[in-house]
């Protein structure tokens, strides 16, 4: 009868935990929270340098906005750089998902090019308006560093590249953008 009932227990607890590992919306709504003054269109200027030379210049648009009734947030960022013809030729064209995984509760960034390449990011918030993406590349490891000052509608992003495991870094990447 004890073994029955032991049975009974542990059958019980496996079922509660399962129960309780259940995603809920209002938990991913809630982890999506301190994104809601991301939400907005983003304007400004972008330059990337990906070898010797100059850094190549463009602008940029991003456009930020809530998904899934607040569950996710979707980055859409278009860089543009003008050519010969004085017209603006698309230089970057990204889309990227940031949500709160709440089986690893851990926020994930989801990002997708053009091209078709993508990467399965870790997100951090680092402090009071500060975070930090990245993903490991064949050569070593990106990360980029946002800051927004909030108040001021800035937006600071800054893609670094490390070739020995995160001990050095070197910039490649920057951006400022202001909200419209």
């Amino acid at each position: 009868m004890k073994n029955v009932h032991l049975l009974g227990l542990m059958l019980i607890g496996m079922i509660s935990s399962q129960v309780s590992a259940q995603p809920s919306e209002a938990v991913a709504k809630e982890k999506m929270k301190p994104f809601a003054h991301w939400v907005g269109h983003w304007t400004g200027e972008g330059s990337m340098q990906m070898g010797p030379g100059e850094p190549s210049k463009s602008t940029v648009d991003e456009y930020l906005e809530f998904k899934l009734d607040g569950a996710l947030l979707q980055i859409e960022g278009i860089g543009k750089a003008p050519d010969a013809e004085k017209e603006s030729k698309i230089v970057h064209n990204a889309l990227a998902i940031l949500y709160y995984d709440q089986s690893t509760n851990q926020y994930k960034f989801n990002t997708f090019l053009k091209d078709g390449r993508n990467a399965m990011a870790w997100f951090n918030i680092l402090g009071e308006s500060k975070y930090q993406w990245g993903f490991d590349v064949p050569s070593g490891k990106i990360r980029y560093s946002i800051t927004i000052d909030p108040v001021a509608n800035k937006w600071n992003e800054v893609g670094e590249f490390s070739n020995d495991n995160g001990t050095t870094w070197m910039r490649f990447f920057e951006m400022n953008l202001k909200k419209v």
